[in-house]
């Protein structure tokens, strides 16, 4: 059988463009000589380390096979699927296949059906990897009624013809026996005909089906984040966030919603999500620190400093750059009579922010509850006022120390009408 699928499949893959994308080269290698075995042309398979190679060659080539390591430089192989979908939306022939030794990413890839057409598990043998590919493009070349049937459905569903997709998406959900992408294709078109009941009935009876299916999971989400139920939608993306491999775009969106519904408890979770990113851009480290600040600061009111310490450690191991989280952190611990704590994450300050608004700000707060002189305390407050720095906590500071002096009032008075503006 594998012999004959390899001879079907020759005419295909003698004039298909490959792509292989793997920042090891042994591997890439690998991949590609498995490809020249099975009777693809030398000069018609494209291998490259990252994502920003592979973005040059599909810019130039029409490629239809694409085999991609999960990691790779620059981003992750469903970045990479992601790119060509939407390069060529319309391009039903291309063969995506996840390359991987993860085999909990690799096992809902395959739940996710059109993202990812097959995947193959680190380490493979030559035959292996051979019957695995033979049988994901023969699937591809010559697709099963239930595919052909969804891909009908999908023209007319992408033509507005909503009612004609719907009839055609539930003749497919009878040719197969776990139809979720069929019943995510018929919620879609409710969905589009703004029929939210019946999309939203139509993903879960997906999910009945396959209970990790991207897209009815994705769809699901989309609607109760349209509606406002914040916790329900929640409660989808986290488990998007747990099953499927990480997506910057959608953490930043899990971590406003464990913010927003109060699901603290997950944020650790997601941090640790955050480290396995090859490339962490600075909007997703502020999202990451605010979250775990925020988060840190919930379990200092219930009681739980340890875990808003730890909290507060990742803030500033990943997130430096941003001085506000320190300077956050910091007066967060003074607020609850942690000074040694606070003095900590002093230091933790980079070398290069010590004359920075945020550490000054933060020097003071902490010499202020260290330092018994009020004439100091007042030398160092009138200090930072005359660099222009204006904070609530320092005119609060400042003016307590002021009166402990005795400064009579009419030379209190600029001071306090300025801390009473940002109040």
């Amino acid at each position: 059988m594998i012999s004959n699928n390899k001879n079907l499949l020759k005419p295909y893959l003698e004039t298909t463009e490959v792509l292989i994308v793997d920042k090891n080269p042994a591997s890439r290698n690998r991949l590609l000589k498995t490809m020249y075995d099975l009777g693809s042309k030398r000069n018609l398979i494209h291998s490259v380390g990252s994502l920003v190679e592979a973005e040059e060659i599909i810019k130039t080539q029409k490629i239809g096979i694409v085999l991609s390591d999960y990691f790779i430089i620059g981003g992750s192989g469903f970045d990479l699927f992601k790119m060509l979908r939407e390069r060529d939306p319309s391009n039903k022939d291309l063969c995506l296949i996840l390359v991987t030794s993860n085999i909990s990413q690799t096992a809902v890839a395959k739940a996710a059906e059109e993202d990812v057409d097959s995947f193959i598990i680190k380490p493979y043998t030559a035959q292996s990897i051979k019957e695995n590919l033979i049988s994901t493009l023969t699937n591809k070349v010559f697709p099963s009624d239930y595919v052909k049937t969804v891909d009908e459905g999908k023209v007319l569903m992408n033509e507005g013809r909503y009612d004609e997709a719907i009839t055609v998406f539930k003749k497919a959900k009878e040719l197969n026996a776990k139809p979720s992408l069929a019943l995510f294709y018929i919620g879609q078109s409710e969905y589009l005909k703004k029929h939210i009941d019946e999309a939203e009935d139509s993903y879960q009876k997906g999910l009945e089906v396959n209970s990790i299916h991207y897209k009815c999971l994705v769809g699901l989400f989309d609607i109760f984040l349209r509606e406002e139920r914040f916790n329900d939608a929640y409660q989808v993306v986290s488990k998007i966030a747990k099953y499927f491999p990480a997506n910057p775009d959608r953490l930043s969106q899990i971590i406003r919603l464990a913010v927003k519904t109060a699901n603290f408890q997950d944020m650790q979770m997601y941090y640790e999500i955050f480290t396995t990113l090859d490339e962490r851009a600075l909007d997703l480290k502020n999202f990451i620190g605010a979250g775990m600040y925020i988060s840190g600061k919930s379990f200092l009111m219930k009681k739980s400093p340890e875990t808003a310490l730890k909290h507060f450690d990742n803030v500033v191991v990943s997130c430096s750059e941003f001085t506000k989280f320190t300077r956050a952190i910091i007066l967060v611990l003074i607020e609850y009579d942690m000074v040694d704590e606070a003095e900590k994450y002093l230091s933790r300050f980079p070398s290069d922010t010590k004359e920075h608004a945020d550490y000054l700000i933060s020097d003071y707060l902490i010499n202020s509850r260290r330092v018994n002189d009020y004439n100091f305390i007042v030398k160092q407050g009138l200090d930072l006022y005359n660099k222009k720095i204006r904070d609530l906590t320092c005119l609060q500071t400042l003016l307590a120390a002021m009166n402990r002096v005795g400064y009579k009032e009419e030379k209190i008075a600029p001071y306090k009408a300025e801390m009473e503006a940002l109040l």
